[in-house]
């Protein structure tokens, strides 16, 4: 595959996954970012959170296996970078408005086979000791892990690049040169970056880049609101969901929150969700001090109306590809392999590649 060249458009998760695994399999690899530096617009306001416990299989009996899959994935992934990658502990700690939706959600996990447990007052109080008002009853997971996207994306990208994929930032495509369903490259500008496949992991910009091949496309982007804190509480290890505050650790006295985004483009209404945040973790925690607003985004996640994971060709193409879907994090290794098989498969059945 070594004369065989992929152009990967966005240096988010899903696309600096799908780069590293091309490159590790013997393609020419180029990954494009139109930002200064790699992890994406929408990575970079992730929350991060690779696990289980927060959904309900009952609810999405088709992506609940989808996400324990992807948490053995990034094992499997991390145990390849000698453990490097993120830190595998930690686990997540979820509790409901009442002992018995907790006991449901701890019931639900355990039916699919999950390493879900009960965790009482008195033992949530030695993995919390800051917490204002413990609840009787909480869910736990071990196996569920967060991290930090850009960092994580950083060192999939150093990789990518000792293997001899080549980065280029600061570079906006602004569309396909296609034609007869075959793509000669992407056009940033006037000038052609030719290359024998194409992917496109851009996020957001997936469905105006492929709106002139497939007009009827089901993707759209689903906002979500990632907020930094820094606080006077105790850093902890477990991801902490609570029916008030969705927060974890960043080490340092910081921390990430993930909300429901702004329902209107109002800053005002930003700016309220940012206070009630910091007055969430002021009511969680005793003797929080004081809690600082750092940053607040809103993130346009790619999402699509099927249950399945986007990473497939564009309508009519054999050599181009859309990937990426929500929640794209988890499901970046899952992606990044059908992605990946699917090139592999078109270059071995081609011969004019």
């Amino acid at each position: 595959m070594q004369n065989l060249s992929v152009n990967v458009i966005g240096a988010g998760i899903t696309g600096a996954m799908i780069a590293y695994k091309l490159v590790r399999q013997g393609f020419k690899v180029t990954l494009f970012d139109a930002n200064h530096c790699v992890g994406g617009d929408v990575s970079r306001t992730s929350f991060g959170w690779i696990g289980h416990i927060a959904n309900d299989p009952i609810k999405h009996p088709d992506l609940f296996p989808l996400l324990t899959d992807g948490m053995q994935r990034y094992k499997a992934l991390n145990a390849e970078f000698d453990g490097t990658l993120f830190d595998a502990e930690g686990g997540a700690i979820v509790w409901r408005a009442t002992p018995e939706e907790t006991q449901q959600v701890i019931d639900r996990q355990q039916q699919t086979g999950t390493q879900t447990r009960a965790m009482s007052k008195q033992e949530l109080q030695q993995h919390l000791p800051a917490l204002a008002n413990p609840p009787e009853l909480a869910a736990h997971s071990t196996q569920d892990v967060s991290w930090y996207p850009p960092k994580v994306i950083g060192k999939l990208v150093n990789a990518f690049e000792r293997l001899g994929g080549k980065v280029v930032l600061n570079s906006a495509v602004s569309g396909l040169d296609a034609s007869d369903h075959h793509c000669k490259g992407i056009m940033m500008g006037e000038e052609l970056q030719a290359s024998d496949f194409t992917v496109l992991a851009s996020g957001g910009r997936n469905g105006a880049l492929i709106a002139p091949f497939e007009p009827e496309h089901d993707l759209y982007t689903s906002p979500s609101t990632y907020i930094e804190v820094s606080a006077e509480v105790p850093d902890f290890r477990p991801i902490l969901q609570t029916p008030d505050v969705e927060m974890r650790s960043l080490g340092t006295g910081n921390f990430a929150l993930a909300e429901n985004p702004p329902k209107t483009d109002d800053p005002a209404e930003l700016e309220h969700i940012g206070e009630t945040m910091v007055q969430a973790i002021r009511d969680t925690f005793v003797n929080a001090g004081r809690v600082e607003l750092l940053s607040i985004q809103v993130g346009q996640r790619p999402a699509t109306r099927s249950s399945e994971p986007l990473a497939r060709p564009i309508n009519g193409f054999t050599n181009a590809f859309v990937a990426g879907s929500h929640p794209g994090v988890i499901l970046a290794p899952l992606i990044a392999e059908r992605i990946c098989n699917q090139i592999r498969e078109q270059a071995l059945s081609t011969p004019a590649l």
